[in-house]
């Protein structure tokens, strides 16, 4: 079967007509692009040019899809959110005991970043543009909103199931879990020969159950 009719067969399934799947592709490609381009120059380096480049289109099919490049990088920003916010949650089912639980959470936050694309390289851009930026400090806050949400429905059930200790307040626990682990994160980045993120979930979960397990007793 050729391309082509591969995709007719997938328009007949979906019900989208074939401009819209070309359109749909083109806008892939351009993002890929752009996070490569974003990963290895930086945001400010990085030009509407060269990511049309990368993805070989005009710079006018570029604006027929993305008004800016900020268009962009706030594109490729939800698509980080969104998977982070999937890889937590899909580790957060009510029959999982609270250790493995934990453990699966921060062994899917790892799992992002070592998920071998240039994503891992955007993470710290992600980081330096929310410091230099009001839009950028607004999308980096819509991360950790999404994250400490889905931390915060998981700890209000363990709670409920008497797993974690009624007087923890789930919204500073959730916040400091994705401080521990954002933290660890661009130490890794800045020294990936030193760090082994592996070697650190097993201590990093101990230290979150210790705080939050209804079993330790501490104010």
């Amino acid at each position: 079967m050729s391309l082509s009719d591969n995709i007719l067969l997938d328009e007949h399934q979906d019900h989208r007509t074939l401009p819209q799947i070309r359109k749909q592709e083109t806008r892939a490609r351009l993002l890929d692009a752009a996070q490569k381009v974003f990963a290895l120059c930086g945001f400010d380096a990085a030009s509407v040019s060269l990511i049309a480049a990368e993805a070989g289109l005009s710079k006018g099919a570029l604006y027929v899809h993305f008004d800016s490049k900020e268009a962009l990088f706030r594109e490729i920003l939800l698509g980080y959110v969104q998977r982070r916010s999937a890889a937590t949650a899909a580790r957060l089912g009510p029959d999982v005991p609270l250790r493995n639980a934990i453990v699966q959470i921060i062994e899917g936050a790892w799992t992002i970043h070592q998920d071998g694309t240039s994503c891992t390289l955007l993470s710290t851009e992600f980081f330096a543009l929310a410091g230099r930026s009001a839009w950028g400090r607004e999308a980096m806050a819509s991360i950790f909103d999404h994250c400490s949400l889905a931390l915060i429905g998981f700890l209000d059930a363990a709670k409920e199931r008497g797993e974690v200790r009624p007087d923890i307040d789930s919204a500073t626990a959730a916040r400091l879990m994705l401080a521990l682990h954002d933290g660890l994160v661009l130490q890794w980045q800045t020294q990936p020969d030193d760090i082994d993120p592996k070697a650190y979930i097993a201590p990093m979960s101990e230290m979150i159950i210790a705080y939050i397990s209804v079993r330790n007793t501490a104010p």
